[in-house]
């Protein structure tokens, strides 16, 4: 390996304590910057770390091809230029060029401004996070979302004291796992099945780790028997919410979920990330109806 390049390693649970400073600090909310996600989504991403000279490196090795080095963003507190211009050595060092996937408007504007002709910049609008107000969510407060407040409130004149909403612990481990199984089964037929069936592995792997990973969720429980189930990770003052799921066939489940969601695990953050759309219609829809304070809009940076 030359010498030139970073000291690359994979995400394992127990580095999400050592990357959380980096990414909560100055990862400015994305999900893309969740040690969580750097870890769970290995299959996908294939990220790799490096903390170095305070800074943290990432790599998406599995996006990685014959012509581009792929990385995230360089986070932390020092000499950003002299950071990605590391990164840039990096990538020399193996004869290619560099990539920067999901780069935040902050970052690519100084990519920008300081390395000026190097990098064609192009926003990316499906990976664009959708952040809400934390306190909008946990009340659906305002006009905008008086009918979302209806149908929550819809949901428990129907079903009262059935429906219980409580913390995910570990005596539910085993039935969280059970529901997203038959879930899957119950969805596979009309929703990509190579996507449905990585979401399940990443769930597996969440639930083995949630503790280490610092998740928090909630279980929604009908007549004793769980019927939903979400969660997530804080990031600084935003809380990513990583998975919902609940049965389609219980109107309202959803709303229910996001709004509980939120009062219960984003009471002490200022915002709740939704996370990307991924260019589906009716996902872009659904995030926009619950009216965004505003998108943290994302860019890939290639270079020239």
């Amino acid at each position: 390996m030359p010498a030139e390049t970073i000291g690359f390693r994979p995400v394992t649970p127990d580095d999400c304590g050592r990357i959380y400073p980096y990414t909560s600090e100055y990862g400015e909310g994305s999900c893309q910057h969740s040690p969580v996600s750097m870890y769970s989504l290995e299959e996908k991403y294939g990220d790799m770390v490096c903390i170095s000279g305070g800074f943290l490196y990432t790599l998406r090795s599995k996006k990685c091809d014959g012509i581009y080095r792929v990385y995230l963003a360089p986070l932390g507190n020092g000499d950003l230029k002299e950071a990605y211009e590391r990164i840039f050595t990096d990538a020399a060092s193996y004869g290619k060029k560099t990539m920067f996937l999901t780069l935040t408007e902050k970052h690519a504007e100084f990519v920008e401004k300081t390395f000026p002709g190097r990098f064609d910049i192009t926003e990316d609008r499906d990976m664009a996070e959708y952040i809400y107000r934390a306190r909008t969510m946990a009340e659906f407060a305002g006009g905008d979302l008086r009918k979302r407040r209806l149908e929550v409130h819809t949901f428990r004149n129907r079903y009262g004291d059935r429906a219980e909403i409580r913390e995910i612990t570990e005596k539910d481990f085993r039935e969280c796992l059970e529901y997203e199984g038959k879930w899957l089964r119950d969805n596979i037929e009309t929703h990509d099945e190579e996507t449905l069936i990585r979401d399940q592995r990443m769930i597996e792997k969440h639930i083995a780790h949630y503790r280490e990973l610092g998740l928090t969720g909630i279980t929604l429980r009908i007549d004793g028997v769980i019927r939903g189930f979400c969660y997530g990770f804080r990031l600084g003052d935003t809380y990513d919410v990583i998975t919902e799921k609940a049965d389609r066939d219980i109107p309202h489940s959803f709303k229910v979920l996001r709004m509980e969601s939120a009062k219960r695990c984003a009471a002490d953050c200022q915002w709740v990330n939704m996370e990307e759309d991924v260019g589906l219609p009716g996902l872009r829809a659904l995030k926009l109806a619950y009216k965004p304070e505003f998108l943290l809009r994302k860019f890939i940076v290639k270079e020239k």
